[in-house]
């Protein structure tokens, strides 16, 4: 799969790159093209100008001497439409001059092929005897031979593109290949690290079951044990699909974040006191000090992501350990600050503690209850609300979680 995907992202690169060369190519001739041309069109204007203000000096005027290179022709026709002179002399040959004999009714600057030159030619009509008419000619052999070489340049240049688009393609199909490929791994993790946590708890279920099949004659009060530990593991199955659910949906389509006026800190204040009750059970001291703050957002989810950070400290938090909560305004930020003194998070598992089912302990055992999933999904509620989640951690030492919210102003 990946080495088709990297052919067609190194066809299209290439292609890209090529016709983006070639067209800075063509827009270089174009411009030179058009910029040698005009200026061919201002010098013989010029030198209209300059003949119908001075035409009574018109052999001063008409000096070949004054005509660089003798690219500038002059012919002076009389009343009958016969070559009456030509400056300087002999500059075309008698057969480009004819060509120019049936052209003297043309209005504007006009281009003309004779005899495979290119010239450039303006009318005008003075009136001096014997002269009635003048053709100004400009020779464009210079002008076509510039440009004849700059195409051979962008040709030439076209041709070394071919490998420089190759090479250019290849390269940006690598560096486009880096996140799927990370974005692949992480998703065949993903896969076998669900089967793994999903094939515990069936196990044990059926195990259970195969037991109390195996007993018919047993009451529930000597199976208690049995049936408790099938229905901790239903829980568990049940927390962890809701999880699932929740993750496989905001990857999909973005979910719909409710945006309503909230009271952050009674949100807070709640989850606080719901859960007091387990701290005590582990003599962990919760204290919690949260200003009034103000925010925007979904009441449910933040209760959920809260409920999720506090569980974790409760977790990794031994007994007789502390917890401290604060919440208040700096800015135009609410910063939450949980602080813990639990067992803390290596410095080299620190930077994955929120890809999806993710733990310390390589080995996956589950002597601590959860899915793996939910700082993955803290992450995304804190950034559905456009805050921002950051964790400082060291091993043996405890966790400190910091949460921030932008804070709008709001009419309750």
């Amino acid at each position: 799969m990946f080495k088709r995907t990297k052919l067609r992202l190194v066809i299209l690169n290439s292609l890209v790159f090529f016709v983006l060369q070639n067209a800075f190519g063509a827009m270089i001739y174009f411009y030179m093209h058009y910029s040698l041309y005009h200026q061919v069109d201002a010098t013989i204007s010029e030198k209209k100008r300059h003949l119908l203000g001075e035409h009574e000096r018109l052999g001063k005027e008409l000096n070949p001497e004054r005509e660089e290179n003798h690219r500038l022709a002059y012919l002076l026709w009389d009343e009958k439409n016969q070559l009456y002179q030509m400056i300087p002399q002999k500059s075309l040959s008698k057969k480009v001059a004819d060509g120019f004999s049936s052209l003297l009714n043309k209005e504007g600057i006009q281009t003309i092929t004779v005899d495979g030159n290119s010239y450039k030619y303006l009318n005008m009509s003075i009136a001096q005897d014997p002269v009635k008419k003048i053709q100004i000619i400009y020779n464009l052999k210079r002008e076509n031979d510039m440009l004849s070489h700059l195409l051979m340049v962008i040709g030439f240049g076209s041709l070394i593109s071919v490998f420089i688009a190759l090479l250019g393609g290849i390269y940006l199909a690598n560096k486009a290949l880096i996140p799927i490929r990370k974005s692949w791994d992480k998703q065949q993790q993903f896969v076998a690290d669900a089967s793994h946590e999903l094939r515990t708890p069936l196990s044990v279920m059926k195990l259970n079951l195969e037991h109390l099949f195996r007993h018919p004659d047993r009451s529930i009060e000597q199976e208690s044990e049995t049936i408790h530990q099938t229905i901790k593991e239903l829980n568990y199955l049940s927390k962890m699909s809701t999880d699932l659910l929740t993750l496989a949906r905001s990857d999909a389509v973005p979910l719909q974040v409710m945006q309503e006026p909230i009271q952050l800190d009674e949100i807070l204040n709640q989850v606080v006191r719901d859960f007091n009750g387990l701290a005590l059970l582990k003599h962990i001291q919760l204290t919690a000090d949260i200003q009034p703050i103000r925010i925007i957002g979904d009441k449910e989810r933040i209760k959920q992501l809260f409920v999720i950070l506090l569980d974790n400290a409760l977790k990794y938090t031994k007994d007789h350990g502390k917890i401290s909560i604060s919440g208040e305004v700096k800015g135009s930020r609410a910063i939450i600050d949980m602080v813990d003194t639990g067992i803390g998070i290596s410095k080299q598992d620190l930077p994955n503690i929120f890809d999806r089912y993710y733990r310390g302990d390589k080995s996956r055992t589950r002597h601590i209850e959860g899915s793996g999933l939910g700082l993955s999904i803290a992450q995304w509620i804190v950034q559905s609300h456009s805050g921002k989640i950051r964790v400082i951690s060291k091993e043996g030492e405890g966790t400190q979680v910091m949460v921030q919210f932008p804070v709008k102003k709001v009419d309750f």
